[in-house]
């Protein structure tokens, strides 16, 4: 659904992979977002906070923050890219 509200982390706060590190609230439903490594929060991107719309019109452009991995080379190698992801959902 169309994206009405995004709550964005604090910068320097620092996540576990899989802590809950915000919310994006749709006309429909919330759900979190979750931290796709541990890491510091080292940038957000403000424009969500006055235009979350922009997750649904520029769903690549919009990012919504930026971590600097506290272990680069384990949490990031478990990353899929976008190839990986597509062959997992079409299991």
């Amino acid at each position: 659904g169309d994206v009405v509200f995004v709550e964005l982390p604090e910068i320097g706060k620092v996540f576990a992979a899989g802590d809950t590190a915000g919310v994006v609230e749709s006309v429909k439903a919330a759900s979190d977002i979750y931290s796709p490594v541990a890491g510091e929060v080292i940038e957000i991107n403000e424009e969500l906070s006055g235009s979350p719309e922009l997750l649904n019109s520029e769903p690549y452009s919009a990012w919504i923050f930026k971590l600097k991995p506290s272990d680069a080379n384990g949490d990031l190698a478990k990353l899929l890219d976008a190839d990986g992801y597509k062959s997992v959902i079409s299991e």
